[in-house]
């Protein structure tokens, strides 16, 4: 499994080449990088090995939704688009958001990932909350990839407003910044499982997990778990509500 996040995060770096070699081949520059994001599908395989994961648990292929069939109705907005759909006999079990964060800007960036995460699981449940997504109470999953580079590695302390800022976040990084994000997200109750890995862009560069309690080890577990909640490995038997 360990070979298989590697793969799927390398791929990741090589699609963002492509993507921006395309975006420079065509006359089109954008600032920061972003050429390499705007294209799309940098994240497609690690969406794939996710997808794996959840059909290795136990869920036939046509439960398992990674490009079609992805709006999930929300509460505070019509609907959003999931990067990961699973369901099981018409009731929808899990979704999973992944996303990734890489330099050269990581401080204007870091809160718009912070307010995505929290919105999106926010929304979904508030929708869940209001009979809108069936008996079931969804698992929802969050993957997060950040670049490895001196400016998310090196520690600071994030400057005060009116009031003191939270103590835990005094001489860390935007990978421990995330790291308590993560691990932040699933204690309150707005994700079940989340994921944190790092990576540089260089060939070769190794994939590191910060955390493991917010690992892909622990992720896949939680999907495992989540299997046996909804009886999938039983076909046949109909869900209970969770």
């Amino acid at each position: 499994m360990d070979r298989r996040l590697e793969e799927a995060v390398r791929s990741s770096w090589l699609v963002r080449e492509s993507q921006a070699a395309k975006k420079l081949i065509g006359g089109k520059t954008d600032t920061g990088g972003r050429g390499a994001v705007t294209g799309g599908g940098h994240l497609d395989a690690m969406t794939e090995l996710l997808a794996q994961v959840f059909r290795d648990a136990g869920f036939p292929d046509d439960a398992v939704r990674r490009r079609s069939g992805l709006e999930l109705p929300g509460y505070f907005r019509p609907a959003k688009k999931w990067d990961l759909v699973v369901l099981h006999e018409g009731e929808l079990v899990a979704a999973v958001e992944l996303k990734s964060h890489v330099g050269p800007s990581f401080g204007n960036n870091f809160n718009n990932r912070n307010e995505e995460a929290i919105g999106s699981a926010v929304d979904l449940r508030r929708a869940y909350d209001h009979g809108l997504l069936g008996r079931i109470r969804p698992w929802l999953g969050y993957v997060l990839l950040v670049e490895e580079a001196p400016a998310s590695t090196r520690p600071g302390t994030p400057r005060s407003g009116t009031f003191p800022v939270d103590p835990t976040f005094t001489g860390t990084s935007y990978v421990d910044r995330y790291a308590i994000l993560c691990k932040r997200l699933c204690s309150a109750g707005l994700y079940d499982a989340t994921c944190l890995v790092t990576s540089s862009r260089e060939v070769d560069a190794p994939v590191r997990q910060p955390d493991p309690e917010v690992g892909f080890a622990a992720f896949v577990g939680a999907i495992m778990a989540r299997t046996e909640e909804v009886n999938v490995l039983r076909p046949g038997r109909s869900c209970e509500a969770m």
